[in-house]
């Protein structure tokens, strides 16, 4: 368990940047992670359906979505680890929206809301699915 202050979670948390900024914090986080391209594909997003994004906002009590980072360890015996992001819900007081039964296997020691909560995992991989070169504008 942390020993952070809980503190409320607005609705409107985060901020809109510009497109040069996005291209700053891309291009730093591709450079600081040159040296993981020789591990297999160097993922640099990931991309996830509204429906999937709606449905987990729509569960009681959230109001704001926290992403983890993770790593899955080779499975298939391709000596690959994967890239993961998992998305789960927050409520106002910052705790994550999460099922019972993964109370104590939970990042930091958050309770749980619920047995119906739902993790999102399974992303679409960039650069496999990418935006075309200059996005949509």
């Amino acid at each position: 368990m942390n020993d952070f202050p809980k503190r409320p979670i607005p609705a409107d948390t985060g901020e809109f940047i510009s497109l040069e900024e996005m291209i700053t914090l891309t291009k730093n986080h591709d450079d600081d992670h040159v040296n993981q391209k020789s591990f297999g594909t160097h993922v640099k997003a990931m991309c996830f359906g509204k429906d999937k994004i709606i449905e987990l906002l729509d569960q009681p009590g959230a109001t704001a979505l926290r992403i983890y980072y993770g790593i899955k360890v080779d499975t298939d015996g391709d000596g690959i680890k994967e890239k993961k992001m998992i998305l789960v819900a927050v409520d106002e007081e910052g705790n994550d929206i999460l099922p019972s039964e993964t109370t104590a296997a939970a990042p930091g020691g958050v309770l749980a809301k619920g047995g119906m909560a739902k993790i999102l995992d399974s992303g679409l991989p960039c650069p496999e699915y990418c935006s075309k070169p200059g996005g949509k504008g």
